[in-house]
């Protein structure tokens, strides 16, 4: 039963996912593609970048037989798209249709090693987790589902903290680098095991929302890295081998760990920790630290404050993430006491500083329309005048950084091309004033002004990060560091000293490098790391983030003072677990340094691979309800993501009936059209009254029977849609109109009454949605402040059928609570109708809960829902449940129906009835049988105060985003 359940689980999860499989969006129209081809890759692009696309297939070339060694596995090939205009870093592997997609764009916290290497060397581990699975199954499964079963065996059977964590161990094993050598990605799982113990396994795979929890990136480096450490590379070798050769087996992970290791992924995990957490706690028990004092105030949930500034002698600025709040950036005052500035939108990772009383970041701006495209926005606030400046520098911003006289702004940049530069802008109004690019085009991080012609910054090399000087007066640029310092970041300079963050003992502590004498010194080391330096504007403190299991606090040091040690006497940090994974590999790839453009490269044509069907299945599905049929349907997806299709025979159990059906819905132009088409037969039943009549005619007896009939019914129906990304700031903002024309033609069959009204009619549907919603918290209810409105119109102006027309407006109204994270929903929908009592659209707005629906012309409905948090438990039960919130709701709705009385097809009277429902719901966020999508499941309990009745509903729904 669980492996049926769990099953079901998985095979509703790839079809709720999306309306097709593994959807990312669309890159702008006006791209032309380009391809080429390798022995092992199909790399689709661009074509203004043909010449890192060269250098790519060279790479991913080089990675292949290292990357495939420990997994005994030689991929197929597989096709990898290139977006270059996104200001996403990030890269996946999905299957259904088979592809990587990198986005190139690096962003500031990377390791020290070329983004796209870091990619190669990741996104490929995945490609030989997935081949190898698929390479293994049956062919009877691939028969029946294509490409998902794959999806399917690999998604259902291997957990994501394996998954993730493999692809960390291989891009630590097979470089000098990698996040199992990144200390601000190790300490999260260190302070958390030696400040508050080892979790459960669920709480560690899953989620909290009471504490903390690293997420599986970290959690499976460490497990999934000990156990091949302990037991051999081949572990995992032989977990993806049975994953493939028994998809319909009871756990096949759990059986081959059972067989290596003698202990479950569970059992694995608590003895791993254990012993990391005795190792932990030995080592914290040694640490000496350097006198402090914490000037953050303890808080009731994780809370971080990073990207400090002076703003004066007594006032520090900080970056606030938490729990509970939305990030926001705050002013902390010398007694301790907080007060809001502002809430920023999405701000690009270390790209936030500040001078004197001004802040300036680098904000996220999607595409209006195309998701693999954006923008960035420099803006700046003085924290005193609340004078706001913003500009749009000419290519995608990060770390932006503000001159001594306050009239230029320094940004690192980068094109579509990944050309990297160091610019500079003219303030107030924006102007590019000067743009640097080194020789060998060095990604840069960091900068910082030395004086207003001179700045420094971190240089990414070929051998790891150094700090460097670039001179915008006579564009020379000049090395300060030689030695090998592991990451660097966070550029702080006052006096003669550049105070910074180096990994170079093992956790990210605080340097300083005297730019007369070149000497590099070690001035603070933390418990676990910190970052972040705010140097006070007399030079005599420095305040840092300092992390622990709670978040990063605000701590102050003195600059000068008596543990302050030269960088030769600082022992160099070592990494056992990185270093005995990596001698279980052949070695590490070279990687190589020119471009041979020794690959042929070709024209890709969109319109020729619209069509690419994938998988298929022996059931029908409607995507949009998330509903199972029996059936047939076959998928279609190209690989840019910008036609999907989706063919089918549906059977209808109820109306035991079938009918033919095609979605299709193209997104490669600025409006997205989607088409569809159902051809076959409807039924249902009607009541016919049988009399039994004598001689004279009087009736002896009468008799109501259900009759069943069928009818013929083809809907078509095409409609295009503007989807506009308006997100700003704090808010999520989305508009779309849309259009539809649908013709609907129903067939009288021999069994169908004389009153079925046969023949066909057109309509046009019209519909405005937007919504404004203010970001929510990890605790949030709902949003703070929000508001939805969506209008709608159809009619059916022309055939011989008329369905009359519908007008419906409804609109949504978020407010905050009487506590935190309490929520407030306030809905109210109103809609007219109009039709010929037989023949009519759909409603569109909503009954008062728990109550039918009939036929009426006119629906007026307001709701208020109060929503909270009962309890954040962090329940085990045995691996079956685990519960990590409990919620309730308080409901009240009320609605008007408005109708006529029908007899024989004619209007006898009108109606008004009032009808109104009032109670709560109890759910519970959820992960069963261990499944990584949470589950809400719970109940909801309605009064129904006309019909003096109760009535109990059972809630359940399944997150499927969270993959």
């Amino acid at each position: 039963m669980k492996k049926l359940l769990l099953f079901t689980l998985i095979f509703t999860g790839i079809f709720q996912a999306s309306a097709q499989y593994f959807q990312t969006g669309q890159d702008p129209a006006s791209i032309k593609w380009r391809q080429l081809n390798t022995q092992n890759f199909q790399l689709i692009y661009p074509d203004y970048y043909e010449k890192q696309a060269q250098k790519l297939a060279g790479t991913l070339e080089t990675v292949f037989p290292y990357g495939s060694y420990s997994l005994k596995h030689i991929p197929d090939k597989m096709p990898v798209v290139l977006h270059t205009q996104t200001i996403k870093s990030n890269g996946l592997v999905a299957w259904a249709p088979r592809r990587a997609e990198f986005y190139t764009t690096p962003h500031q916290g990377i390791y020290p090693q070329d983004w796209l290497e870091q990619l190669a060397l990741h996104e490929f581990r995945h490609v030989v987790q997935l081949t190898k699975v698929n390479s293994n199954l049956p062919q009877w499964t691939k028969f029946i589902l294509g490409e998902q079963a794959t999806a399917l065996a690999f998604g259902g059977w291997l957990p994501w903290w394996f998954i993730e964590g493999d692809a960390v161990i291989t891009e630590t094993a097979l470089s000098n680098y990698g996040r199992g050598r990144f200390p601000s990605f190790l300490m999260e799982q260190k302070a958390q095991v030696v400040e508050k113990g080892v979790f459960s396994y669920d709480k560690a795979y899953f989620r909290s929302y009471r504490d903390f929890v690293p997420n599986h990136y970290t959690l499976g480096y460490f497990l999934a890295g000990n156990i091949r450490a302990r037991y051999g590379s081949s572990v995992w070798e032989e977990v993806l081998t049975r994953v493939g050769q028994k998809p319909l087996s009871v756990f096949p992970m759990r059986k081959v760990l059972k067989k290596r290791t003698g202990l479950n992924s569970a059992e694995n995990y608590q003895t791993i920790f254990d012993s990391l957490r005795v190792s932990w706690v030995r080592e914290n028990e040694q640490y000496i630290s350097t006198p402090n004092q914490v000037i953050s105030a303890p808080q009731k949930y994780f809370t971080s404050y990073t990207h400090n500034h002076w703003l004066n002698d007594s006032e520090l600025f900080s970056y606030k993430t938490t729990f509970n709040e939305i990030p926001s950036f705050i002013k902390i005052l010398q007694n301790g006491e907080e007060k809001k500035l502002t809430f920023p939108g999405s701000v690009f990772r270390e790209s936030l500083r500040g001078r004197d009383e001004w802040i300036v970041w680098s904000e996220q701006i999607p595409d209006l329309r195309w998701q693999h495209s954006g923008r960035s926005f420099i803006r700046l606030l003085n924290t005193s005048s609340k004078i706001c400046i913003d500009f749009k520098p000419e290519f995608k911003a990060f770390s932006p950084a503000i001159s001594p006289d306050k009239m230029k702004v320094a940004v690192v940049e980068t094109d579509f091309s990944s050309n990297y530069y160091l610019s500079v802008y003219r303030l107030p109004d924006g102007q590019l004033l000067q743009r640097y690019q080194s020789p060998d085009n060095n990604y840069f991080f960091s900068p910082e002004w030395l004086s207003n012609e001179k700045v420094a910054a971190v240089k990414l090399t070929s051998n790891g990060k150094k700090i460097v000087t670039v001179d915008f007066s006579t564009g020379e640029m000049a090395e300060l560091t030689n030695a090998e310092l592991g990451e660097i970041k966070h550029l702080r300079f006052f006096g003669e000293w550049l105070y910074f963050i180096s990994s170079y003992s093992g956790k990210n502590s605080l340097y300083r490098l005297n730019l007369k004498t070149q000497n590099i010194e070690h001035v603070y080391e933390p418990h676990f790391g910190v970052e972040s330096p705010a140097v006070s504007p007399d030079g005599k403190s420095v305040v840092l983030s300092d992390y622990t299991s709670d978040g990063f606090r605000l701590i102050e040091i003195p600059a000068n003072h008596n543990q302050i040690i030269p960088l030769q006497e600082v022992e160099k940090g070592t990494y056992p677990l990185a270093e005995k994974l990596a001698s279980q590999e052949t070695g590490i790839p070279v990687f190589p340094d020119t471009i041979s453009n020794a690959y042929v490269s070709e024209k890709y044509s969109k319109g020729k691979q619209l069509l690419n069907f994938h998988s298929w299945a022996p059931v029908n599905i409607d995507t949009e309800e998330y509903q199972f049929f029996p059936g047939v349907s076959l998928m279609s997806q190209d690989k840019l993501g910008i036609s999907e299709l989706e063919l089918g025979y549906k059977w209808d159990f109820t109306e035991q009936t079938g009918r033919f059906i095609a979605d299709y819905s193209f997104k490669g132009w600025y409006p997205v059209f989607d088409l569809k088409l159902s051809l076959g037969n409807r039924a249902s039943e009607y009541r016919q009254i049988t009399q039994n009549v004598n001689n004279q005619g009087a009736v002896l007896s009468q008799d109501t029977v259900l009759k069943r009939y069928t009818w013929g019914q083809t809907n078509t129906s095409v409609s295009m849609r503007l989807p506009l990304n308006l997100e700003r700031g704090p808010f999520n903002r989305f508009f779309q109109p849309e259009m539809e024309y649908a013709f609907n033609y129903y067939k009288a069959h021999d069994s169908t009454p004389e009153q079925f009204h046969a023949g066909s009619f057109h309509s046009l549907a019209y519909r405005l949605y937007f919504h404004q919603l203010l970001k929510q918290s990890y605790l949030d209810m709902y949003p703070d402040f929000g508001i939805v409105l969506d209008g709608t119109f159809r009619h059916s102006p022309f055939g011989s059928l008329s369905a009359g027309q519908i007008k419906a407006l409804q609109s949504v109204l978020y407010l905050p609570g009487i506590m935190k994270n309490h929520g407030i929903k306030i809905y109210g929908g109103a809609q007219q109708k109009e039709s010929n009592g037989t023949l009519g659209f759909s409603d569109v707005v909503r009954y008062a809960r728990s109550w039918g629906r009939i036929n009426t012309t006119g629906i007026y409905t307001g709701g208020a829902d109060y929503k909270l948090p009962l309890l954040y438990p962090d329940w085990n039960f045995w691996g079956l449940l685990y519960v990590s919130r409990i919620k309730a709701s308080l409901f009240a709705d009320y609605t008007r129906l408005k109708g006529n009385f029908y007899h024989r097809g004619e209007i006898t009277g009108k109606f008004t009835e009032d009808i109104s429902s009032l109670g709560t719901e109890i759910t519970f966020d959820v992960n069963m049988l261990r499944f990584y999508a949470p589950a809400d499941i719970g109940f909801r309990a309605s009064y129904l105060p006309e019909m003096k009745n109760v009535y109990f509903n059972f809630l359940f729904s399944i997150d499927f985003t969270s993959f």
